[in-house]
């Protein structure tokens, strides 16, 4: 592996791959984002490992802690977020809160990392042979698709939070009233959120992208501007979000991606399955504010008498002493352990809510922020586990739902609709056959 600073036009970057891409070669390219945690990234290495196979150099950006997963994935990565800014959004504890954790998230990472992959499009990019591949908080990609409409785009959306769906629209709080959730007031709630929130912390470093390069300012940037007109593929399954069926022309649904992505120095296998069958206790691999909640969880298996596994990204969450039926560890390929679990309780992640649901185990989501309130209420809705506010009571709701049978049954009924294809796979096929087809709408 080779690292090293490139400079590209406007700010240099730091690259980690293993041999350059060539950008005179015959061979299609795909150029994908990734600017998140390992759930966001996870995801989109499968993608990327599936157009691989179909013949495709395929270059990801992403933070740099996960370059090495995206080379051992065999792409190659591009590092525009760099470690300390990355470490820097984890200290933050804002980050797990509703407001704020939105402003910081989009505020920072998706405007730091607007004009450096906007650049990085531009230096790798192949005349007639280029696809972008695009996170949610990748704004550049829809900018360089204006700017040159015979590339096409392809959306990667995980979560049915981003899609805005009046008949049923998506949670976005734990607010008992919440405006977007009224028909009456949608529309007016939304257009609020744009102008008041979004707007600001976007339109400025996009439409300034935008004058260098002759194209008109756009405004709400998040309601239609935003979403591919080419491509916009749902990471999830119809059922899962059945209002999204239809939303858009363009949009199509290949479920669930349940990759748990390559593992990083031999350390992410699990070479033993536990046998006890403990409740598993996570908030995900990038929160770093869970002390709290490690120790409730301790308390909830010392009550329950049931064994339970801490994950954290980080040790120092954990607490220093520990009950006997309590053991942690660091990042574990939850497709592989939770079908060994007898539950899990979680921040309401899409990544582990389709895990849990594929292994059909009962879950108690306690979310925090971002898309976690509405995986939640569909997780409850489904019958695959319950929404808890407050960890006070969680021994409490993890006897009633460790022993109820009619979640029981639910759970089985909800696993036994995943089968077919692997999620990566389908979309990969569908950004095949947008590139190959070139149909591109102007």
């Amino acid at each position: 592996m080779k690292n090293r600073t490139t400079s590209l036009p406007g700010r240099p970057i730091t690259q980690t791959f293993s041999s350059e891409l060539n950008t005179s070669s015959d061979r299609p390219l795909a150029i994908l984002s990734a600017p998140g945690s390992r759930g966001d990234v996870n995801p989109m290495l499968a993608i990327g490992v599936q157009l691989r196979r179909r013949g495709y150099d395929v270059a990801i950006s992403l933070a740099q802690p996960y370059a090495e997963l995206a080379e051992a994935a065999g792409l190659q990565p591009y590092s525009l977020i760099d470690r300390q800014q990355f470490d820097d959004m984890l200290a933050d504890p804002a980050v797990w809160t509703l407001l704020r954790g939105m402003r910081k998230v989009i505020g920072g990472i998706a405007a730091e990392f607007l004009r450096p992959h906007f650049d990085l499009i531009r230096s790798l990019h192949r005349p007639g042979r280029t696809i972008l591949v695009a996170h949610p908080l990748d704004f550049s990609s829809r900018i360089f698709r204006d700017l040159d409409p015979t590339t096409p785009l392809v959306d990667v959306h995980l979560a049915p939070v981003m899609l805005r769906t009046p008949e049923q629209p998506a949670r976005l709080t734990p607010w008992r009233f919440e405006p977007t959730r009224h028909l009456r007031t949608f529309r007016l709630a939304y257009w609020l959120g744009d102008k008041v929130i979004l707007d600001p912390l976007l339109a400025g470093p996009i439409n300034r992208i935008r004058r260098e390069h002759g194209l008109r300012p756009v405004r709400r940037i998040m309601h239609r501007w935003w979403l591919s007109p080419d491509r916009v593929l749902a990471c999830y399954p119809d059922w899962f979000a059945p209002s999204t069926v239809g939303v858009l022309p363009q949009l199509r649904h290949v479920g669930f991606p349940l990759s748990d992505g390559p593992p990083r120095d031999g350390g992410d296998e699990l070479a033993d399955p536990p046998t006890d069958r403990p409740i598993v206790f996570t908030a995900g691999s990038a929160n770093w504010h869970t002390h709290q909640f490690f120790r409730q969880a301790c308390d909830a298996c010392v009550k329950l008498g049931r064994p339970g596994l801490l994950l954290s990204g980080d040790p120092s969450c954990f607490p220093s002493q520990l009950p006997d039926n309590v053991r942690t560890s660091g990042y574990m390929p939850l497709g592989k352990l939770l079908p060994h679990c007898g539950g899990i309780v979680h921040h309401g992640g899409i990544g582990t809510t389709s895990q849990a649901l594929r292994a059909g185990i009962p879950q108690i989501i306690r979310p925090l922020a971002f898309d976690q309130f509405d995986n939640a209420e569909r997780v409850a809705t489904l019958g695959g586990g319950v929404c808890l506010q407050n960890d006070r009571d969680l021994a409490g709701t993890l006897a009633i739902v460790l022993q109820d049978s009619l979640l029981s049954a639910s759970l089985r009924t909800l696993g036994a609709r995943f089968g077919g294809p692997p999620g990566p796979q389908l979309a990969a096929d569908e950004i095949d056959t947008v590139m190959t087809s070139r149909t591109v709408l102007v």
